[in-house]
């Protein structure tokens, strides 16, 4: 179970894979100028969060856009390797299987989904109120652990808030 403690998550800005341009898989790219455009947007409303712990991705785009939404903050960085992104092959069963994901019998969704628990429960044992700076398959594999069924979808530097409600279950509200 993930530990129950709230925190805020953004997804990393665009890159070229996610625009179309590139199609082949996407281990470590960059931003491009939207990403970057999209993380400078941001940052604000990052900057007014009471965040203490910055955990990240090691791959480029989540460091980039880490990097340029937590400027202003005196937050501590932590690298988690369990954050980096699954690959196109995993991210196609899990999205094929919507919800059942969490229970599938596929070994490559059970090793990315028991990856993304400890990668976030590494991330929530730090000093709070933490930011996790991740991927879209990390936020579709933690919303499925966390019991979120309606929209495990999220687009390029949205920034969320995720909390537990008083009957116990988890929610999440996009900042503005």
């Amino acid at each position: 179970m993930i530990l129950k403690k709230g925190f805020y998550f953004v997804r990393h800005g665009q890159t070229d894979h996610n625009k179309g341009i590139l199609t082949d898989d996407h281990e470590d790219i960059s931003l491009n100028e939207t990403g970057i455009e999209q993380a400078r947007n941001i940052e604000p409303i990052i900057a007014g969060l009471p965040v203490q712990s910055v955990c990240f991705s090691p791959l480029k785009r989540a460091i980039e856009t880490k990097e340029i939404i937590t400027k202003r903050l005196s937050a501590t960085h932590f690298e988690i390797p369990n954050l980096t992104e699954c690959n196109g092959d995993v991210w196609s069963m899990m999205t094929e299987i919507g919800e059942q994901a969490f229970i599938s019998e596929e070994k490559a969704i059970q090793i990315f989904m028991q990856k993304t628990l400890q990668g976030i429960n590494e991330a929530l044992a730090m000093p709070g109120p933490v930011l996790i700076v991740a991927h879209g398959g990390i936020h579709w594999a933690m919303c499925c652990l966390m019991g979120i069924n309606d929209d495990w979808f999220i687009d390029n530097c949205v920034p969320l808030q995720y909390s537990i409600a008083d009957d116990g279950k988890w929610t999440a509200v996009p900042l503005s």
